[in-house]
């Protein structure tokens, strides 16, 4: 029989996680939201969520760094990009033009 070990002698083991414990394990989500929200809190971001960092992730994605909604559709997790185009198509105001323009810029060049 394998003796407990306490806690506080196991060693980290990296499993690749964004958001580990102290030991490398999953968070609790609870904690996390729990955590997010008291920092936000002392920020002064009253009501603030968790899910709204993947809203700024991927409007900063589309809007500051030119990326593709199939890129930014990837990097979300979302089954379609359908999803991702619904839900973030009015942060990209001016792509039906720039894709014009570079049918265009292409047609002349030959």
């Amino acid at each position: 029989m394998c003796p407990i070990i306490p806690e506080r002698l196991r060693t980290y083991q990296d499993h690749g996680l964004v958001f580990p414990d102290g030991l490398g394990n999953p968070l609790n989500p609870t904690k996390l939201t729990r955590t997010y929200q008291s920092f936000a809190k002392r920020q002064g971001l009253q009501g603030a969520k968790l899910h709204d960092l993947r809203h700024f992730h991927a409007s900063v994605m589309l809007q500051k760094a030119g990326q593709s909604l199939l890129l930014v559709s990837k990097r979300l997790g979302n089954a379609s990009i359908v999803t991702t185009g619904d839900v973030y198509g009015h942060l990209l105001p001016g792509w039906q033009k720039e894709a014009a323009n570079a049918f265009a810029k292409a047609m002349r060049e030959g």
